[in-house]
């Protein structure tokens, strides 16, 4: 991962994504927008003289509110699944390696990139768990760690992870805090 990217993320405290994860990753906004660009296509074709047309386009604008409001909602949430939760640490290099590697062991990660600056790992579920896999982003800013994780951007898009994201940081975080105080 270039450095420029890694600083980029420090700076803004959101993880970013390429042009085809960001694609996977708000594709549930453009499964909620579809059906009222139908919509708003079959509204234009509405001859009120036809013996076609089946409804108004006030009635099938009304149809696609609900669309809509799921759309934009979507949107801010995948939105904010984005945003890194910060933890303080004081801990050395060498602990913080320890502790990520205890943490991919209890959690089952597959760590895909570890470097002095990010630690990147992916999970592979069991079919079972509903989820696709995670994918969980680290980077390591002196006396900080920043921490994400997300539906796997890389897999078919999921909607849900069934609170494994929030597990994946929770234990993290919490390994971080058992460490501080030792």
């Amino acid at each position: 991962m270039k450095n420029e990217l890694i600083e980029k993320m420090k700076m803004t405290g959101r993880l970013e994504l390429t042009f085809w994860e960001s694609l996977t990753h708000y594709m549930i906004v453009f499964a909620f927008v579809f059906p009222l660009a139908v919509i708003s296509i079959n509204s234009l074709s509405y001859n009120a003289d036809s013996s076609i047309s089946v409804r108004t386009p006030l009635e099938m604008s009304l149809f696609g509110v609900p669309f809509a409001l799921l759309g934009i909602l979507s949107y801010f949430v995948q939105y904010k699944r984005l945003q890194f939760k910060i933890v303080e640490t004081n801990l050395s290099r060498e602990k913080l390696n320890e502790l990520l590697d205890r943490t991919s062991d209890e959690l089952e990660w597959i760590p895909v990139i570890k470097t002095k600056d990010i630690f990147i790992a992916k999970t592979i579920p069991k079919w079972w768990t509903g989820s696709w896999g995670e994918q969980i982003t680290i980077l390591i800013d002196k006396e900080r760690l920043m921490i994400n994780s997300i539906c796997d951007p890389e897999q078919r898009t999921s909607v849900t992870s069934m609170g494994r994201n929030k597990k994946n940081v929770n234990r993290l975080i919490e390994n971080i805090k058992k460490a501080n105080c030792l």
